[in-house]
This record gives structure tokens, C-alpha cells and sequence, in this order.
């Protein structure tokens, strides 16, 4: 809607039927890495959402890679989301595929995990999910896991300036050190009422705050 862009368009500009897209916007059907992608690829630059600049970001591709990877997560094997980051595709697309264990599974790894880099993940995954209950979830750790804190923060800190991943790690401890505060509080300002994104929110919210007796000079 804000591209401007019609249902029917969008089924031209990306190559899947209207009725299949209809069906995954409204919950129907899951979102698979291939719509999340073609989204992306067909809102451009300017509305696409950059992926953090950790160098070792993983993307899994693939409809057979992402069920291998969903029936892991459900059978209590957390695999690359202990190892590595994950890309936001792949946060979104594992996330709609979810049954009730799976998601019970990320609930324990977010508070559990034995890696700051599972309970990072799990939470990402997590933050992408609708319900009150789940979020408040997500906001609790957020404010009681300083470790996992500073990943999040630094992880939207990177995607939504593209400053290398030492730097946005650094900025993450001292909001008023990034190279562009400005511009940093601008991107944070939409974060924060992101209704998709519990993670994107409370850490726009919480850069806001942090910056804002910068900006305001």
C-alpha cells in the first residue's frame, strides 16, 4: 500500500499468482523465503530492508533448506540460529512455518539458550510473530538480558545505517558515538512504530530516548 502498488501489480511485478499472494498476506498460506525476497526485489532500494552487516550472516535459501531447518528447530535442535546470525528473510520465513512446539522451542532458547546468539535469534524470530502475550515476552528480555540487548541494538544499529558491525557494536554501548546521530534517530523514529516488529520497535524506542538530547542541540 505504501509502494502504491495494487495486489494484482505486485502478482505481475513478482511473478506468483494474485489469488497465492492474497493468501499469504492475509495468513493463509506461509510466507516463503521466495516471496520475502521478490517483496523486497520489487519495492526497491529505498523500501527494501537492508540485512545487518555482520560478516557472518546467514541466509538460507531454498524450500527444502528452510523445511530441514524448521522440523530442527521443532525437534529441539536449534542449529545456525545458535551458530550465526540470521538474515530477516529467513526470521520471517521460519517464523510462519512454526507449530506451537516450535514456537515454545524459540520461547526457551530466547531466555535459555546457552549462546547469546541462540537467545538473539530466538528472540528475532520471535519479535516477528503477532500476539500481545508473545510480546511482552520479547520486551522482557530486551530490558533483563543486557548481552542480548546490545546484539539487537547493534544489529538495527548496522541495518538501518549499514556502518560495519565493530562500529555498530561500539555505537550499541554509546548511542551519541555514531558517525550520524541524526540520521540514526531519523531510521529509529520509524522503527519505533514498526506494527510488524516487536524487537524493531523497542529498540527505536530505546535509540530515541538515548539520542534524542543530541539531535536536539
Amino acid at each position: 500500500m505504501e509502494a502504491g502498488l495494487s495486489l494484482s501489480r505486485m502478482a505481475e511485478l513478482t511473478h506468483f499468482s494474485k489469488p497465492y499472494l492474497g493468501q499469504v498476506e492475509t495468513g493463509r498460506r506461509a510466507a516463503t523465503i521466495e516471496i520475502v525476497d521478490a517483496y523486497e526485489r520489487v519495492l526497491g532500494a529505498d523500501m527494501r530492508r537492508n540485512e545487518i552487516t555482520h560478516p557472518g550472516l546467514t541466509r538460507i535459501k531454498g524450500t527444502r533448506r528452510l523445511s530441514t531447518l524448521v522440523g530442527s528447530v521443532q525437534s529441539g535442535i536449534p542449529n545456525v540460529f545458535a551458530e550465526r546470525p540470521t538474515s530477516h528473510a529467513t526470521d520471517v520465513a521460519v517464523g510462519t512455518r512454526l507449530d506451537p512446539d516450535g514456537v515454545r522451542q524459540f520461547l526457551r532458547w530466547m531466555t535459555e539458550g546457552e549462546t547469546a546468539t541462540l537467545r538473539t535469534n530466538s528472540l528475532s524470530v520471535l519479535a516477528k510473530l503477532p500476539g500481545k502475550e508473545n510480546a511482552q515476552r520479547v520486551v522482557q528480555v530486551l530490558e533483563e538480558d543486557p548481552v542480548v540487548r546490545r546484539l539487537c541494538l547493534a544489529a538495527d544499529i548496522s541495518r538501518l545505517t549499514q556502518v560495519d558491525w565493530r562500529t555498530a557494536l561500539r555505537v550499541a554501548d554509546d548511542l551519541p558515538s555514531h558517525p550520524n546521530p541524526t540520521k540514526l534517530a531519523r531510521k529509529a523514529a520509524k522503527e519505533a512504530v514498526d506494527p510488524k516488529d516487536t524487537e524493531s520497535r523497542w529498540c527505536g524506542a530505546y535509540m530515541l530516548r538515548h539520542l534524542a538530547p543530541v539531535v536536539g542541540r
